[in-house]
């Protein structure tokens, strides 16, 4: 599990998300409160979210891929709507998940065999 700081053109997305293995858990607007993210399918990290503590509720799609320096996603949001505005997101990692790597681990004849782990 990995916190984000989110970023976008559409205000509503600006605050902060939980991702555990490529799939967002929930999401923080500064603005309209906590929800559970939709899962919607392709390839990176993919998802609708909806607010309903405005009337009428507001629904954005935000589909994006993860940074080549693996800290991070980027991609697109749209509203929805009819004429859906385009708007740039972002998420940048505040806290990482821990990862073990099997190739810290394979060489018994060092005194040091407990897995190590490193921040992704």
């Amino acid at each position: 599990m990995a916190t984000y700081t989110t970023s976008s053109g559409f205000s509503d997305l600006k605050g902060s998300m939980v991702v555990t293995n490529n799939n967002a858990d929930s999401y923080t607007s500064d603005t309209l409160g906590t929800v559970t993210p939709q899962k919607v399918g392709g390839a990176g990290l993919n998802f609708n979210v909806r607010f309903t503590s405005v009337t009428p509720p507001r629904t954005y799609n935000i589909r994006s891929t993860a940074n080549a320096n693996g800290n991070g996603y980027s991609g697109n949001a749209n509203n929805n709507r009819p004429a859906a505005g385009e708007e740039s997101w972002s998420a940048t990692a505040t806290t990482a998940d821990a990862v073990t790597s099997a190739s810290d681990t394979d060489d018994a004849s060092t005194a040091d065999v407990a897995p190590k782990t490193a921040a992704v």
